[in-house]
């Protein structure tokens, strides 16, 4: 099939959209919308001006910006000129950013002005010929001053993006993808999601993420649909009441989050009041198992009216489907959120896929699995319960890393993904786990980590959790309380809440014995929690314990602590 180029694709699009809104952004405290006409001219400008300054097809520009219309304009204008563009993560500490520019041997640099100075002493040292400091208002295109965009021959085969894995060991590798493998992916997924001009979007996660640049950006921008940007993940649940969205693309602990706030507000709630959200409750999952019947119907009407319109209201009102990647989410949040009518639909993917692999769908979800197969894609289930997978998506290979291509990818062109799972006579895949993470015990049992953590995070007194115990008889824990709750529970128990002191009491202990015990009592004997920690500090980006996709550097973790799980 022939995909053409994301820029010519895109042209078309805002040809026929050029009134509509393409993206949004605050502007003190009001939507600004910029227009499919307006972002095209500004798409054409910057291609010029790079031409102009020298930028050829197949040069690389790396760019460091937080979402919003000038990260766009970037990307387009480099899928214009035939330009391959090097995102790199805002998370990113200086050597990293020094390590990318140097391995693609980026000509320019986009910064944006907030990360300039933490960056400034590395990028004197690169040898870059030009660093475009976008400031945070304004822009960095005069078009009025800007050329005529030159026809380049770009081809759907060329690289259009590096796209730099955020692993979690070892220096990041460089994932090439085509404007083949990213339309195919685009237009495949769009087969399984319905999405049209007259839907918004609002963007929250990295776009330097692969998730968030092909569903979060080319899928809408390619549907004629409009992108509504988030000032950052602390301000969500404002902008999002602004925005008002159809669609959402979050990874699970968003909706993790939001299903503590609910219950949390529910639980403060009136006797009367908690009744009536159990009852509305109890009605969404008939309806949801299809069990309502003819004369049930307005009673379920008044009770959504009532109760879960008001819980949709707080995610702005409109929202028609979320969809949750990166992780698994728990099967009992996903029952909750569609019982009270917000449908989310988990899928999978990897950055060397484009990374959409499957989806659940509104029409066809299976709760638990990640859909079924996009189309374009062929799978196996090696012997040892490796997904394999081939097709029009995966990527042309790790920049400059023959080696690590090899080992990735056969010679009949399946890609070894790393993740282990099962595929059901009806199509739907489910993940069982990573093949690297698996745990195993002294006794010979092999533990995915991955569904014990899981279950543990779902609790409302756990906010992170990493599971460990390779070559040991039982399975540990290291545990990030959910403070917030914490808190409370030391409020109703009459106790200071000093953080350090609190951790280390008997009590505590015992609270969160019990709540582990409970979160894994659908487990078996072998994959019980024997031994845990508390821990004081959170896994994140900035003490370098997650990667920007929000994945345990699990061997990190266990160097910095290894002191407390040995003493």
């Amino acid at each position: 099939m022939n995909y053409g180029t994301i820029y010519k694709n895109f042209e078309r699009i805002a040809k026929q959209y050029s009134a509509r809104t393409a993206l949004a952004s605050l502007d003190s405290g009001v939507y600004q919308g910029l227009t499919y006409g307006e972002l095209l001219n500004q798409v054409r400008a910057l291609g010029a001006a790079m031409q102009e300054s020298g930028i050829a097809k197949g040069d690389r520009v790396a760019f460091l910006l937080d979402n919003g219309p000038d990260w766009v304009t970037i990307d387009l204008a480099c899928a214009a000129i035939g330009a391959v563009d090097v995102p790199i993560h805002t998370t990113y500490r200086s050597a990293y950013l020094s390590y990318i520019v140097k391995h693609t041997e980026a000509k320019w640099l986009f910064l944006s002005q907030r990360y300039y100075p933490n960056h400034q002493e590395a990028i004197k040292s690169l040898e870059l010929e030009k660093v475009v400091v976008v400031g945070v208002a304004g822009g960095f295109i005069d078009l009025k001053t800007a050329g005529q965009l030159t026809s380049v021959s770009v081809f759907e085969d060329d690289v259009h993006t590096i796209i730099y894995t955020s692993g979690t060991t070892g220096l990041p590798k460089g994932v090439m993808l085509s404007h083949r493998n990213l339309l195919a992916n685009v237009q495949n997924a769009k087969e399984y999601i319905d999405v049209s001009s007259q839907d918004s979007f609002l963007s929250f996660l990295p776009l330097s993420h692969a998730l968030e640049r092909t569903a979060g950006c080319y899928v809408p921008l390619l549907s004629g649909a409009s992108i509504y940007y988030a000032q950052s993940k602390e301000t969500i649940k404002e902008d999002i009441l602004k925005a008002r969205p159809t669609i959402i693309i979050s990874v699970p602990r968003i909706f993790e989050k939001t299903y503590d706030a609910v219950w949390d507000v529910v639980r403060s709630s009136s006797k009367l009041k908690q009744r009536l959200f159990y009852w509305a409750l109890d009605w969404g999952s008939s309806r949801r198992q299809g069990e309502l019947r003819f004369w049930q119907r307005p009673i379920y009407g008044v009770l959504d009216f009532l109760v879960l319109k008001k819980i949709r209201a707080k995610l702005g009102g409109r929202l028609r489907f979320a969809v949750s990647g990166g992780s698994a989410l728990s099967t009992r949040i996903i029952q909750f959120f569609w019982d009270i009518g917000l449908f989310i639909l988990e899928g999978y993917g990897l950055t060397e896929t484009s990374p959409v692999v499957s989806e659940n769908t509104l029409a066809k979800c299976k709760f638990g699995s990640v859909g079924l197969l996009l189309k374009n894609f062929e799978i196996k289930i090696a012997a040892d319960k490796e997904i394999l997978l081939r097709g029009s998506s995966v990527m042309r290979g790790y920049w400059r890393d023959q080696e690590a291509t090899k080992q990735a990818i056969d010679q009949e062109g399946w890609l070894r993904t790393g993740d282990l799972g099962e595929l059901s006579e009806d199509g739907f895949l489910t993940i069982t786990g990573r093949k690297k993470e698996l745990l195993v015990l002294s006794t010979g049992r092999n533990v995915a980590p991955a569904p014990l953590e899981q279950a543990l995070e779902t609790n409302r007194f756990i906010s992170q959790a990493m599971v460990f115990g390779d070559n040991q008889k039982h399975i540990s824990a290291l545990i990030v309380p959910d403070f917030e709750e914490l808190k409370l529970w030391a409020q109703k128990n009459n106790l200071e809440y000093a953080l350090s002191a609190i951790l280390q009491r008997d009590d505590v202990a015992k609270l969160y014995r019990k709540e582990i015990t409970e979160a894994l009592d659908h487990f078996p004997e072998y994959e019980q929690v024997r031994h845990f920690i508390l821990l004081a500090e959170p896994f994140s980006q900035e003490n370098d314990l997650l990667t920007p996709t929000l994945k345990l550097k699990r061997l990190k973790i266990l160097e910095k602590y290894q002191k407390m799980i040995y003493d």
